[in-house]
């Protein structure tokens, strides 16, 4: 039985570092086989948005166009909040195909199945 994780990922174009480094952990762990979910909130919520994490490039990782395919790949449970979404004024049709718009209590319901990261 793989562990079981959801990564919380807070940052996007804000901080291109702590976005690279958050998707770059999101590959290694569903290398090694982990049960992985991923739930954009806050800046993070950008990321969500087709286009914006192929122009992520962090300074010591693998820049994120090069690593997201293989998340999307895994096809492992995505979501971005959904008071983010009217935040940044995140169009649903320009949401990536797999991400699901939800909100805090689906969070919330997650993290009592997994172990939490939050980058």
């Amino acid at each position: 039985m793989s562990k079981k994780f959801i990564l919380i990922i807070t940052h996007s174009t804000d901080n291109h570092d702590r976005a690279n480094a958050a998707i770059a952990l999101a590959a290694s762990l569903i290398s090694e086989g982990a049960d992985l979910a991923l739930f954009f909130i806050f800046e993070g919520a950008l990321m969500a948005r087709k286009g914006v994490a192929e122009t992520i490039e962090g300074r010591h990782f693998t820049p994120v166009r090069d690593l997201f395919p293989m998340i999307l790949e895994a096809k492992i449970p995505m979501y971005v909040c959904g008071a983010c979404v009217k935040t940044y004024e995140i169009p649903a049709d320009e949401i990536m195909d797999g991400v699901m718009i939800t909100h805090i209590p689906t969070l919330a319901g997650e993290m009592m199945q997994r172990e939490t990261i939050t980058f």
